[in-house]
């Protein structure tokens, strides 16, 4: 089960996602379903097609599938999902 404490260890497609914030302020607010993730990549499909977001240079609010949003520095992810999900934090 994904909760906000283990979401850093858990798959991340298939989640609903806002961006929160951006380093290109024109990200900002955009929403839509994590559809693929990359060491340094995650790809949205929003309304307007998908779209590759630098995991850098971003703030997600993802929605858990419990209904409960988390918002993620996503450069706390910039390792390859595989190796993520196995990696303890200190």
């Amino acid at each position: 089960m994904i909760t906000p404490q283990s979401i850093l260890h858990h798959e991340l497609i298939g989640l609903y996602a806002v961006v929160v914030w951006s380093r290109n302020k024109t990200q900002e607010g955009m929403w839509g379903i994590i559809i693929d993730e990359t060491k340094n990549t995650l790809s949205l499909r929003t309304e307007n097609g998908i779209k590759c977001l630098e995991k850098q240079h971003i703030l997600l609010r993802v929605t858990l599938p419990d209904s409960v949003d988390v918002v993620i520095d996503c450069s706390c992810l910039s390792v390859a999902p595989a190796r993520r999900v196995t990696m303890r934090v200190r």
